[in-house]
């Protein structure tokens, strides 16, 4: 593949971002490559694109606001240095945040949170799992 059709890491990100505020789960299961990992701001890991996908469809549905601006973002090789915040009416979920994702071939490998507060584990809260 021409290497000037492939998105950088950070037009990934974009349509990645773009595709969850839009509620586009197609789109963003198509990003998400198979062994994708989400870390929360509490270091909770949650492996394989299934399950996080799950993940993500279960905090637009508990939080159908929730939407994620992103006001800057730094590329580093495959990963991508994001700052931001998400915002929406349920307060355990809001906040000023940076994020890193992690990408290579135009897929996400990994998406962690760092809030600017101390919150309970988000893949905790809506999975039920306990720490």
């Amino acid at each position: 593949m021409f290497s000037w059709l492939r998105k950088s890491p950070t037009q990934t990100v974009r349509a990645f971002v773009d595709a969850m505020n839009a509620r586009d789960f197609a789109t963003v299961e198509r990003l998400l490559a198979d062994d994708f990992c989400i870390i929360d701001n509490s270091n909770k890991e949650l492996r394989g694109s299934g399950p996080a996908l799950e993940l993500l469809r279960r905090v637009a549905e508990l939080a159908p606001d929730y939407q994620l601006h992103v006001s800057d973002m730094v590329e580093r090789g495959e990963d991508v240095l994001v700052s931001g915040n998400s915002e929406t009416t349920s307060m355990e979920m809001a906040a000023a945040s940076q994020w890193r994702a992690r990408v290579k071939d135009g897929q996400m490998l990994e998406w962690q949170s760092y809030s600017n507060r101390l919150t309970p584990s988000m893949i905790a809260q809506v999975t039920g799992q306990r720490k």
